[in-house]
């Protein structure tokens, strides 16, 4: 399995592009199979394989790829299998397969419901690797004290009128809004929203300007515990593990105020392709899918040792990851759950597609559940 570093500063798309990336047939081959029943290293030889390319971050929510990659499960899996590094969110990952420098992008729901908006069925939604509430986590900043102290949700005692309140309170301490970062395009961004609005709290859009309570910044992911810690661009951040808890360890006097949990709402971690790349490689997808539920396998029966893979390869303490994985439901399926929840992401952000239009683009899901799964 190789590994490559991909910087991800894709400023635009052009038509011809996408165009040419997301349309096309498959011109793959197969030689034909033998009556008789054969061992999965017989099949592998019969089976003229295309090589794979993925694109992902390298922290949590990606640990499904983080331990195939460290274990050797690509290795076996068939096809070769080229691992690209992106920086940022999934959106990074989505724009590098959109730009044809990886096959399979990894990514949460919300840059999925992007594309989707954007591609519609040239989207194809291979796989969920884990979904599971609590990790969109939003922490204020060191300089949001005194009168601009806001009051954490507190789910057991529903005080949304308390953060509300500390919202306001804050805003006029300042003088203006509160500045909360986040990437725009990544999942982070609806779960936000959808808790600001839960909690009653009005919000000016990215670039805009209205009588809001809090305004938006576009912040890229891995740098808003930098910026939280100037207390100049922003007040307060939102975002995916590790990042919360990087800016809590690191900003002295910054502090959790939410998350994703507070609202019984679930991130999926998706695997997408487009529709041209999976009609050219579809049986290297299920190759890459089964050596995937190894790593997730291996995840779920060797805890403590996936979380030590993990910690060294994003470089963060084992505690933090320990936490990711106690809200983890690690597996390669598409559960009911999975397609609920980006379906709804789907509707928030304006994409113009059913849920039954949404399962049909989701080709493997039987393969799953009859196969893979069996």
């Amino acid at each position: 399995m190789k590994r490559r570093t991909f910087i991800a500063a894709i400023c635009a798309l052009t038509a011809a592009m996408a165009m040419g990336l997301l349309g096309g047939c498959s011109d793959n081959t197969q030689q034909s199979q033998p009556e008789q029943s054969t061992s999965s290293a017989e099949e592998q030889q019969q089976v003229e394989y295309q090589p794979l390319s993925i694109a992902y971050l390298n922290k949590a929510g990606y640990e499904d790829i983080i331990v195939a990659d460290n274990q050797g499960f690509y290795n076996d899996a068939g096809p070769e299998i080229t691992l690209y590094t992106v920086s940022g969110s999934g959106q990074q990952s989505v724009e590098a397969m959109l730009a044809g420098s990886a096959d399979i992008a990894a990514t949460g729901q919300g840059p999925v419901a992007d594309a989707i908006k954007q591609y519609g069925d040239d989207i194809i939604v291979l796989a969920g690797s884990n979904c599971s509430t609590g990790g969109q986590v939003f922490v204020a900043g060191p300089d949001m004290t005194g009168d601009a102290q806001i009051v954490a949700y507190d789910k057991s005692k529903d005080n949304k009128d308390e953060v509300k309140a500390s919202f306001e309170a804050a805003a006029a301490a300042k003088d203006g809004t509160v500045k909360a970062g986040v990437q725009q395009g990544a999942t982070t961004e609806s779960e936000f929203k959808s808790w600001l609005k839960a909690m009653g709290i009005s919000f000016n859009d990215f670039g805009t300007e209205g009588d809001g309570i809090v305004t938006l910044v576009d912040v890229k992911a891995n740098t808003l515990p930098t910026a939280l810690s100037t207390g100049t661009d922003i007040d307060i951040m939102a975002a995916s593990q590790p990042y919360p808890d990087t800016a809590i360890k690191q900003v002295s006097g910054s502090y959790e105020i939410g998350n994703n949990a507070d609202i019984d709402s679930y991130g999926v971690a998706c695997l997408i392709t487009t529709k041209q790349i999976y009609e050219e490689k579809e049986e290297s997808i299920k190759a890459f899918l089964e050596a995937e539920k190894e790593a997730v396998d291996h995840m779920n029966s060797n805890v403590d040792d996936a979380i030590k893979i993990c910690a060294n390869s994003i470089g963060t303490d084992e505690e933090s990851v320990k936490a990711a994985f106690d809200i983890a439901d690690f597996k390669i399926t598409m559960s009911d759950q999975m397609i609920d929840t980006i379906f709804k992401t789907c509707e928030k952000k304006e994409a113009d597609i059913t849920k039954d239009q949404l399962i049909e683009q989701m080709p493997l899901i039987d393969w799953m559940d009859g196969t893979l799964n069996k």
